[in-house]
Parts: C-alpha cells; structure tokens; sequence
C-alpha cells in the first residue's frame, strides 16, 4: 500500500509541475521596457526604411552631445523563439542600426549590440529598441 500511494505522489507531483509549466508558457508577456528610440522592421527584413534612417539621424544629433554607452536590444520573431534563424535575422537588425549610429557620428566603442531572436514581452515582435547599457 505504501509503494503505491508513493508512485501515486510522484504521478500527481508529474502532473502538477506539467500543469504549472504550461500556465506559466500562456501566461500573459509583461509589456516592454522602455527605450530611447524604438525601430520597426517588417517582418522578415533587417534593411531601415526611410523613416528609420530619419529616426536614427535626428537621435544620434541628440546623444551625440551625451556621455553614456548604448545597447541596442535587437528582436525578430514570436515570444520567446531563440532559433538561429531568428537571432540571425535579430542580429542583421542590430547591425544595421548600428552602422547607421557610426555613419551619423556616434563611437563604435559606445554601442553594444544583442541578438535576442523572439520578443520576451508584448511588445512588437519585429524591432531594435535602444537604450542606455546599464540603465
């Protein structure tokens, strides 16, 4: 009786962990951080559109006079997706981002770059959001 009752406790601590795992995956994704200057994409490109290419000249010509370094935080696909494909594509993003903040003036060596692949909040899937490292 006592060797069941013990495959009983562990069958139901199996389903518990397997129901407390897939709340925790439904779970509502908190909403995002905010950022100094917030870049869309299209999904599925990493090239800036004109409108970025606007956006990131008139920031640079504000941080330039600014100390501090930069991170650029870089998303591409669904929640929580850390594929290769989406950290590439992640990756492509930052780095367009990056060479257009050199072009306007701003130091290689203040801008910090990381591919996240898929968003981990609700905000848009398909963005680079810039912030100050550290804050």
């Amino acid at each position: 009786m006592i060797f069941h009752n013990r495959i009983g406790f562990a069958a139901l601590a199996i389903l518990l962990a397997g129901a407390l795992a897939a709340a925790a995956a439904e779970a509502p994704l908190p909403p995002p951080e905010s950022a100094l200057l917030r870049i869309d994409f299209a999904p599925g490109e990493s090239a800036l559109s004109a409108a970025a290419h606007d956006d990131i000249a008139v920031f640079a010509t504000n941080i330039r006079r600014q100390s501090g370094r930069l991170l650029i935080k870089a998303y591409a696909g669904p929640p929580r997706d850390v594929s290769s494909p989406a950290r590439k594509l992640s990756l492509r993003r930052a780095l367009s981002v990056r060479y257009k903040l050199i072009d306007e003036g701003i130091v290689a060596d203040r801008i910090h770059v990381r591919a996240l692949g898929g968003t981990s909040d609700s905000g848009p899937q398909d963005r680079v959001d810039i912030v100050l490292a550290g804050g």
